[in-house]
């Protein structure tokens, strides 16, 4: 119950905070709130939107249980995992933050996996995709593109040895679920694309909330380096821009593996659903990132490249609205699931 009050005080100063700080700086919140929108449509829905359907449908329609039975060998061997765990674990490393946590919640839900199962992949079954690493941070942050292929195959590095070594804490195989593909209808197609939208309306929000907290920090009189600080710890876009300008090259992975308090916050309800503690996983994150600063350290010794980065940079967004054809029809057709989304209970409630 003492817990339970702590929370309510909590939330409801932070509430009045919030609030406070809207009303002291709505400019700066409302260019938070703008600057949230283009990088939702210029960057994260067009990148994320296809994997997490994908991850969506092959758990629906069967296809993660049939590609695991040919690499059930191997996923046992180096995780002590069920082979079906392995699409999520490769989903992970190629989809972004989101899709792997999401998809191992599928799983957990499906039955295709157990709850300790989960709660070890979701230890190292979060990574950032390679569109967001090679292209943001390494072309766009770096100005090359070899700097995010070292920093990509360093969290990749780091994620597969944490997942080896916690195969040590696994139980041995009783035996793998047998699924067959379940379904190839168009209303599975439906579904995981309705799934796929509400996963992004709830990304998309969280990415809004954070940016005009930020925004409204940076209106506050505070010292650039507690900025900076905030910055990395929050998000992980602009903290990697910050940490780029402001750290050795390798320190950059540390903020990847760490991701910041915004993809916390997008991953919380898979973490909840795993039955993972949050203090374990921040301490996972912290883990994650510090392994892949030092393979980092290492491959940057062996494969040495130049980097250009910005100065005096507080927050990386692209220009508003410079978006391209397929951004824009993206985003109508997430507008128009949802329409469709909402009316189909009224229309049944109607007949």
């Amino acid at each position: 119950m003492k817990n339970y009050s702590l929370k309510i005080i909590f939330a409801l100063l932070a509430t009045l905070v919030f609030i406070l700080g809207f009303f002291a700086a709505p400019s700066q919140a409302v260019k938070g709130v703008s600057d949230g929108l283009t990088l939702c449509s210029t960057a994260v829905i067009p990148s994320l939107f296809p994997f997490i359907f994908l991850s969506d449908f092959f758990v629906r329609s069967g296809l993660c249980s049939i590609v695991g039975r040919y690499i059930a060998p191997v996923t046992e061997f180096v995780f002590r995992l069920p082979g079906i765990a392995g699409c999520a674990v490769l989903m992970s490393l190629i989809g972004g933050y989101p899709v792997g946590a999401r998809m191992i919640a599928q799983l957990i839900e499906d039955g295709s996996v157990t709850r300790e199962e989960g709660r070890r992949m979701l230890v190292f079954c979060v990574n950032a995709g390679p569109a967001f690493v090679i292209g943001t941070v390494g072309t766009v942050m770096l100005s090359s593109p070899r700097a995010g292929f070292i920093l990509y195959a360093s969290l990749t590095l780091s994620s597969l040895l944490m997942g080896a070594f916690l195969r040590l804490f696994g139980k041995k195989k009783t035996g793998e679920k047998a699924v067959g593909a379940k379904d190839f209808s168009p209303d599975v197609i439906s579904q995981s694309v309705l799934s796929a939208t509400n996963s992004m309306l709830m990304l998309c929000a969280w990415i809004l909330l954070f940016s005009c907290v930020n925004a409204l920090v940076h209106s506050l009189h505070l010292s650039q380096n507690t900025l900076m600080w905030i910055r990395i710890a929050t998000e992980v876009t602009g903290g990697c821009a910050q940490t780029t300008a402001a750290f050795p090259l390798c320190v950059t992975a540390l903020t990847l593996g760490w991701s910041g308090f915004s993809v916390h916050c997008q991953l919380y309800p898979f973490i909840r659903q795993t039955g993972l503690r949050y203090s374990y996983f921040c301490l996972s994150r912290l883990i994650h990132g510090g392994l892949a600063t030092a393979v980092a350290q290492l491959l940057f010794r062996i494969f040495p490249c130049q980097v250009s980065v910005f100065s005096n940079l507080t927050q990386v967004t692209p220009s508003l609205f410079s978006v391209s054809v397929p951004a824009a029809v993206a985003m109508l057709v997430l507008s128009a699931f949802i329409i469709i989304e909402t009316k189909i209970p009224l229309l049944k409630q109607e007949t």
